[in-house]
């Protein structure tokens, strides 16, 4: 699996310092870094509903939404729907393939390649011919305060029922 945009958190990380210290057995920090990534992704597909990024800040409405009535970055619900995790070794990270989703998070400046307009059909019927469009970053995947309490709560619910199976 080939993730265009993706947070990467291991043992290396300042959210799983603790990860670095635990002896665990090997299904056993998979199963462990297998729930936090659940937990990440679940937390990121719910974002798209508050519409926020996950320092908390409100994306700027897409054209789409707003003549719409919609909401931004969910017209198909492909992006969101996309958004997986998967472990590796010590770490896990989540993230999507999808092509465009770079220029969505980020943001980008798109200009025409073949001739001197971008042209293309805006919601509401109608074309419009554009020299260049600004598409504002609007971050969905990242680390969020609840996101980093949703892993220190994991962990710590980890190491309980390790201490209590031992």
């Amino acid at each position: 699996m080939s993730l265009g945009v993706r947070i990467k958190i291991d043992a290396d990380s300042g959210v799983l310092p603790a990860l670095a210290k635990l002896a665990l057995e090997r299904d056993d920090k998979t199963a462990l870094l297998d729930e936090i990534g659940i937990n990440l992704t679940e937390n990121a597909r719910l974002r798209f509903g508050d519409q926020l990024s996950p320092n908390g800040q409100q994306w700027k409405p897409s054209l789409r939404a707003k003549l719409q009535g919609g909401e931004t970055l969910r017209d198909t619900g492909r992006l969101m729907a996309s958004i997986t995790h998967r472990v590796a070794g010590d770490s896990v990270e989540y993230g999507t393939n999808v092509d465009y989703a770079p220029y969505l998070h980020f943001g980008a400046d798109i200009k025409a390649v073949d001739g001197a307009y971008l042209t293309f059909k805006i919601p509401g019927g109608g074309w419009v011919s554009k020299k260049s469009v600004t598409l504002p970053p609007r971050p969905f995947l990242g680390l969020s305060t609840e996101d980093e309490e949703t892993v220190i709560s994991i962990i710590g619910s980890f190491l309980k029922v390790q201490r209590a199976t031992q």
